[in-house]
């Protein structure tokens, strides 16, 4: 009896450990929005997605470069909030307009802040 305790033990030990983080870190509940905006569905990211959008595995890299005088975090901001405002060469200005009004000041930051660690 007491190793089936112990196995029940460390079986529930192993599964917390495997379980997300909780949405209250910022990272994770970034990580929340961007799936429930549904953005894999135009933009690759951690190695799936669509391919309508820019590739995102990289942003926090490659978005301080896209427009002069922007950090990569302004400039992952203002995508989100001015989808129009920059459009990546070789794609279309297909990125919904309105998604920022969809969201709470958090939520914004929490979803750049889970973009802008893709280095």
């Amino acid at each position: 009896m007491r190793l089936l305790w112990a196995c029940v033990a460390i079986l529930a030990v192993v599964l917390v450990a495997c379980e997300e983080p909780p949405a209250s870190e910022p990272y994770a509940r970034g990580r929340q929005v961007f799936r429930k905006l549904d953005c894999i569905r135009c933009h690759v990211i951690e190695g799936g997605g669509g391919r309508l959008g820019p590739d995102l595995s990289h942003i926090g890299t490659v978005g301080g470069g896209r427009r002069a005088g922007l950090s990569a975090e302004a400039y992952i901001r203002e995508s989100v909030t001015s989808p129009g405002s920059y459009i990546v060469p070789g794609y279309n200005d297909v990125m919904p307009r309105g998604l920022a009004r969809s969201l709470s000041q958090s939520d914004l930051d929490a979803l750049v802040l889970f973009l802008r660690a893709h280095e």
